[in-house]
């Protein structure tokens, strides 16, 4: 039909090894975000990668990385630039929860600067008032805000 709009097809699925490629690329592409995976990283959580397609292109990934039958982590989440707005990080996310209770992980946690996505998809600051701490010898701000240890303030909440 002449002037309808093109109708594209959104994919949530399991990571697959062809995959690889185009998550290191993602989180490269998104590193002052997201922390570095390296292929071996990404390779050995494949069983726990997801992926978001848009007409057959990956554009987005998640992982749920498991520390314990006790705590798991959403980490690596990211959506293209372009493809955002339309429920795939949404989808990704419900994957690797639905994931972690299909394992009855009793927790789980993330680590981010969008608070207000991840408060949507059902994430709070924990009811007793945890910190996520980071060791700091004063020298560096390595991505973490880390101020010299004297007179430093309290530690942020995490989500």
């Amino acid at each position: 039909m002449r002037g309808s709009p093109a109708i594209l097809q959104n994919v949530i699925r399991s990571a697959h090894l062809e995959d690889i490629p185009a998550i290191l690329d993602l989180i490269h592409a998104h590193s002052d975000h997201l922390l570095e995976r390296s292929r071996e990283e990404v390779e050995a959580l494949l069983p726990t990668f997801w992926v978001a397609e848009l007409d057959g292109e990956v554009v987005g990934c998640c992982c749920l990385e498991v520390y314990s039958r006790k705590i798991a982590e959403v980490r690596s989440l990211v959506v293209k630039e372009g493809a955002r707005r339309r429920g795939l990080g949404r989808g990704l996310v419900l994957e690797a929860v639905a994931e972690a209770r299909r394992r009855q992980i009793a927790e789980i946690l993330t680590v981010t600067a969008e608070l207000e996505f991840f408060e949507s998809v059902n994430f709070h600051t924990c009811l007793n008032e945890k910190y996520a701490l980071f060791w700091s010898d004063g020298t560096s701000n390595a991505g973490h805000g880390a101020r010299p240890l004297e007179g430093q303030s309290p530690p942020s909440k995490i989500p």
